[in-house]
């Protein structure tokens, strides 16, 4: 079995193939294309998910469907914001993005793109500060940034500070005349480059850029890319961005309230959670599938099947769920094709779970694992009282067993709670298996 969950491959063509859309979200893509295509303006849209929900394996299905799979094609921009948010300055970076939807044959539109592009970044970089654009839009929160203004001018010498101040002086209408001429030059080059259909600009990663690139990037895209004729779409974590809102600028910020400036739609990727229709139960599923190695048979059904209820209970990130197997997996790969005792294999099952969503539940104090405080921090009271998974209430009490004390144990075995022709596992076997995991792997 394999280690990792192999890489869903795509070519550039596939649009939303029915092999690789486990999640059957085609029909929301369809809808998001159809809002871009007849939105008019310059919409700049957020969609939300959480992390490892599967966000750019959607992007990337949702790009081959806008080229080949509809009746009307929108031409998509695919720009990574964290592969760059080492660039001091995304202006060029987003640009350049766009310079290459230019044929290599037109060298007249290369030229005029160029020109415009470069006086336009003349005009920001004049002065080499960025103060009165932050100040602008985030307004003065604190004083951190008149302390970083301050800062930068006092390095300066008193002739640098007034060769800069009349420079600025002097070019101020040069280059607001620069800027609106590179909107409008931009907002004529997307009707031309798409024959008057929309351009969809995708930045993804967005949550995960440093907060100075990720905040600088989209007051550039809202005051100097955002024209007619191109949608940005922003791919994101909302909590995340948030908080690197608040990193920025303070805690004495709404963060809520600063990305209104930004964004004029919100949307959350669809995530099912039905009973009939679970998507981490699906990726569950599929995942397995696609760790088996070729003519590999199923072992540990029961873990398998404690795995699918934890899912289906708590709603794990895909991501996590991915975690959730290459732990499985280490413990699988031990035994080779011969299966874990049947109270084994539960307690396999909440240990590769924890290990990878609850860590903190497995920490050993004194050689021991207190049961109120495994169940506490691990949060899995919850399927001790609704009642929906037999099986998760049958580990409820293998755990109680586990990491019970002798009376404990005697109670539970004379009240029939575990029957004893079952329980062959060795003690503290939550502690072994951890172990196991802890010895083999690296976090």
């Amino acid at each position: 079995m394999k280690i990792v969950v192999p890489e869903i491959e795509f070519s550039d063509d596939c649009g939303f193939n029915s092999n690789i859309d486990i999640f059957k979200r085609k029909d929301f893509g369809e809808r998001l294309a159809n809002l871009i295509e007849n939105s008019g303006g310059n919409p700049v849209i957020a969609l939300d998910s959480g992390w490892g929900e599967g966000k750019s394996t959607f992007i990337k299905m949702w790009r081959g469907y806008l080229a080949n799979n509809r009746e009307t094609e929108i031409k998509s921009i695919y720009f990574d914001a964290f592969e760059n948010d080492y660039q001091k300055d995304p202006f060029l970076t987003l640009a350049s993005e766009i310079y290459q939807l230019i044929s290599d044959k037109d060298e007249q539109t290369k030229s005029d793109f160029k020109d415009k592009a470069t006086k336009a970044f003349k005009s920001l970089a004049r002065g080499g500060m960025k103060v009165a654009v932050k100040m602008g839009t985030a307004g003065i929160v604190d004083g951190s940034i008149v302390d970083e203004a301050e800062k930068e001018i006092s390095n300066l010498l008193a002739n640098q500070v007034d060769d800069l101040v009349k420079e600025r002086f002097e070019h101020a209408e040069k280059d607001k005349l620069a800027l609106k001429e590179f909107r409008e030059y931009l907002s004529k080059f997307a009707h031309e480059a798409n024959t008057g259909k929309p351009i969809v600009f995708i930045i993804d990663e967005l949550d995960r850029c440093k907060p100075d690139f990720a905040l600088e990037l989209l007051e550039q895209v809202k005051h100097l890319f955002s024209v007619k004729g191109i949608t940005f779409l922003l791919v994101t974590n909302r909590t995340q961005l948030e908080e690197s809102i608040k990193e920025r600028y303070g805690q004495g910020i709404n963060p809520t309230n600063y990305l209104h400036k930004f964004i004029n739609v919100w949307l959350s990727m669809p995530r099912s959670s039905s009973e009939h229709n679970d998507h981490g139960y699906q990726f569950l599923q599929y995942a397995l599938k696609a760790m088996r190695d070729e003519n590999e048979s199923a072992v540990n059904k029961e873990a398998i099947m404690v795995l699918s209820d934890l899912v289906r209970c708590y709603q794990p990130s895909f991501r996590e769920i991915e975690r959730v197997l290459s732990y499985f997996s280490i413990i699988n790969n031990m035994r080779g094709s011969l299966p874990y005792l049947s109270n084994e294999q539960y307690i396999i099952a909440i240990v590769c779970y924890l290990k990878a969503c609850k860590p903190n539940a497995l920490k050993v104090v004194n050689e021991k694992l207190d049961y109120m405080t495994f169940i506490q921090e691990s949060g899995l009271k919850k399927f001790t009282d609704d009642g929906l998974f037999p099986s998760l209430e049958h580990l409820d009490k293998l755990i109680r067993f586990d990491l019970g004390d002798d009376d404990i144990r005697r109670r539970m075995l004379n009240d029939n709670e575990i029957n004893i022709s079952r329980i062959r596992t060795p003690e503290n076997m939550i502690i072994k298996v951890n172990s196991w995991l802890s010895e083999i792997s690296s976090s």
